[in-house]
């Protein structure tokens, strides 16, 4: 569901459900995200957006269904792993270290996926960065609007800024597939174009695929290619926005309530 011509998706997301306690946040949920495809994926609160996110990221484990990854059953592989394959995610409420500096939070990801990179190192001061290490970092940071902050301590930004520090980091670690959960949560209008901007810039370049959760639809036009919607926890629509967005049934379950 939702590849692209016949393409081997990169995210493949088939029949997932999940319960807590009698609430079913997910009813045979399915969706498909292609090779440096951005899909974004919306509905009304608690249609179970997040809780899918953390299905794929290994957050949660479903009740039914598969999430495969570039051809790979994730299936029991932990959180941890499967950023080490190439997934990568932004969180709804920001996630960061109010004492270090956007640098520091993109050379702290970057080493966290470096399996040569120890805490044995670290702690004894072999393993401070490179460089190198230090160059890429800082060319990161600028490409994400940071590098006049690069070096200011993140407990003195504001959210814009922020929540280009957390993108920052997500990329560091050069996911083949980024799951920005809200990225223009709390951000005015001029900061939330500059994200669509941003996220539909290192899709293109880097070839980076995007699944994003987003409520702003402003944002999701200007920044996918696709749109998956959820109510309830099932899938209702996939396909262009366009298409999508004049759907009645996606207008009466997610249009007539959030937009």
């Amino acid at each position: 569901m939702g590849d692209r011509s016949g393409e081997e998706p990169l995210l493949a997301v088939d029949g997932l459900s999940l319960a807590f306690g009698g609430v079913r946040a997910l009813d045979d949920a399915s969706l498909a995200v292609g090779p440096g495809e951005a899909v974004g994926l919306v509905g009304p609160n608690g249609a179970g957006k997040t809780t899918l996110f953390e299905c794929i990221c290994g957050g949660l484990r479903p009740d039914a269904g598969s999430v495969r990854f570039a051809g790979l059953d994730l299936a029991g592989v932990p959180a941890h792993r499967r950023a080490r394959l190439g997934i990568a995610r932004t969180f709804q409420r920001v996630e960061v270290f109010g004492e270090l500096t956007p640098v520091e939070h993109v050379l702290v990801a970057a080493r966290a996926q470096d399996a040569r990179s120890t805490l044995w190192q670290d702690l004894t001061g072999r393993g401070s960065p490179s460089r190198r290490e230090v160059e890429e970092a800082m060319a990161l940071v600028a490409t994400v609007g940071l590098a006049e902050v690069a070096d200011v301590p993140v407990a003195a930004l504001g959210l814009g800024h922020t929540r280009l520090v957390e993108l920052a980091r997500a990329l560091a670690v050069s996911p083949r597939l980024l799951l920005a959960d809200e990225p223009s949560s709390g951000l005015d209008t001029g900061e939330t174009a500059a994200i669509a901007a941003l996220l539909r810039r290192v899709q293109r370049e880097r070839g980076t695929a995007l699944l994003l959760v987003e409520h702003d639809l402003a944002l999701v036009r200007s920044a996918v290619d696709r749109v998956v919607v959820l109510e309830s926890g099932a899938v209702i629509a996939d396909g262009p926005f366009a298409e999508v967005v004049g759907d009645p049934a996606v207008r009466r379950a997610y249009l007539g309530r959030s937009a």
